[in-house]
């Protein structure tokens, strides 16, 4: 297995260049940071004013009217959702009341995936693709994919934000190997025939990998994204055993990049890579008040894009609860590290503890090979108090498809570590759901 080593290099990575790939700006202080941050706002808080109805009408609203607030009092400003961006496309399609620029500035489009609705549309100008491409730049550097890396990548060219991955692998100049999302059997003629020594994919599509790896399988490093997991113990060890790859993880959000976490061979957290461009503060899930960003807080990350032209967003609620992991890294890099709990739309509570899947697929991962590492909560409704026992659905291989004795063993132990009792079903493979992307750590039926 390729291991970690001084300087946050994958070991064995040889090359000359740099690992820190834009060192000037992964390496400031906070207060250099944050100067930084507030030049680029100046000029984006002026634009917003002249050019978004969206915003001009919201920050009226708020009584915060046309004088300029400081980034660092940006407390003072309202939270944007994704309820009021679909709403704001809804009364002016197909980009929206926020559209800050002439249509014909918008070069490219993507689209949201629509899971509750109609699909929204992101629309972006020559500079924020270049913007896009810089931060995703950093993020994948950062895990250790350099100009002699050879990638394999599931995420597809689009209509998705992640395809954009494609701009920046060729930005660092990685040789890229694109499959097509799902395509399982093309996925594994690459690693076996050679063409890369590195993948990205979802950590369920690593994990349904590595369940049925017979030793043909030829890569070194694995970068998952998508979705959480990659950073959780018993997921991401279980890959590098069985595959003998270093795992990282990268992550992003549509609405402001695709890209702005990427985790460093060091495997403590995923640096956040987009300063100068985003702005990230943490906020109290329940007050919504501003939270420090130090070691060992959990919260809601929020958002708001400095430098970007067509679609900015200020402080836009994202719904990822993470942990701050630290605030420096032996790698080098200055800016903060999180871990993802969660997302707080499939957090839940049992008798007033906050609850979120990712716990749960971190004992599941404990019963392997008997089970494939995959798992989900099952919901009536959309309450979010939950009385025990939690309907919980694991992924099993078929051989397993009865087995009351390893029931009672993944109920006793989510008992033991999370402290609630769970009525556990288990689901064969060919039942539970593809695992060639995204898989939904809740399900409400």
């Amino acid at each position: 297995m390729i291991s970690k080593q001084a300087g946050g290099r994958l070991r064995g990575d040889v090359c000359e260049r740099d690992p820190i790939w834009d060192r000037e700006v992964e390496t400031e202080s906070y207060e250099q940071a944050l100067a930084r941050g507030e030049a680029a706002w100046e000029k984006q808080f002026r634009h917003l004013l002249d050019d978004s109805p969206f915003y001009a009408g919201k920050f009226r609203e708020a009584g915060v009217g046309s004088a300029h607030v400081r980034l660092r009092d940006s407390a003072r400003l309202p939270f944007t959702t994704k309820e009021e961006q679909k709403q704001a496309i809804d009364e002016r399609p197909p980009f929206g009341t926020n559209l800050c620029v002439s249509e014909d500035r918008v070069k490219r489009v993507y689209q949201t995936r629509g899971t509750t609705g109609a699909p929204s549309v992101l629309a972006l100008t020559h500079a924020d693709m270049e913007m896009w491409t810089a931060i995703g730049t950093r993020s994948y550097f950062a895990t250790g994919i350099h100009d002699h890396s050879s990638v394999l990548t599931t995420f597809g060219a689009g209509p998705f934000v992640a395809g954009h991955t494609h701009f920046v692998l060729s930005r660092i100049g990685s040789r890229s190997v694109p499959v097509a999302p799902g395509d399982t059997e093309r996925v594994i003629f690459g690693l076996k025939a050679g063409l890369a020594d590195t993948l990205l994919c979802t950590p369920s599509f690593a994990q349904y990998l590595s369940n049925r790896d017979d030793g043909g399988l030829s890569v070194a490093h694995i970068v998952t994204g998508g979705e959480p997991g990659g950073g959780i113990p018993a997921v991401r060890d279980h890959i590098q055993e069985e595959l003998g790859a270093t795992v990282t993880e990268v992550m992003g959000i549509g609405d402001i990049a695709p890209s702005l976490f990427g985790e460093c061979p060091h495997q403590q957290g995923m640096h956040f890579c987009g300063s100068g461009h985003v702005w990230v503060e943490l906020i109290d899930p329940d007050t919504r008040e501003p939270m420090e960003i130090e070691t060992g807080a959990v919260g809601e990350l929020v958002y708001t894009a400095l430098t970007r032209e067509a679609m900015p967003v200020v402080r836009f609620v994202g719904g990822d609860i993470a942990r701050i992991e630290g605030t420096t890294c032996e790698c080098g890099r200055t800016s903060f590290r999180q871990r993802v709990l969660g997302r707080r739309d499939d957090m839940f509570i049992v008798r007033g503890v906050n609850v979120y899947p990712t716990a749960i697929l971190a004992v599941v991962g404990d019963f392997r090979p008997r089970v494939t590492g995959r798992a989900r909560v099952i919901r009536k409704g959309g309450e979010t108090s939950i009385e025990p026992p939690i309907p919980v659905e694991v992924e099993v291989t078929e051989k397993h498809e009865s087995d009351p004795e390893l029931v009672v063993q993944i109920e006793n132990a989510i008992h033991s570590r999370l402290m609630f009792r769970s009525k556990v079903e288990l689901v064969v493979e060919s039942d539970f759901g593809e695992a060639g992307y995204k898989t939904r750590l809740t399900v409400r039926k």
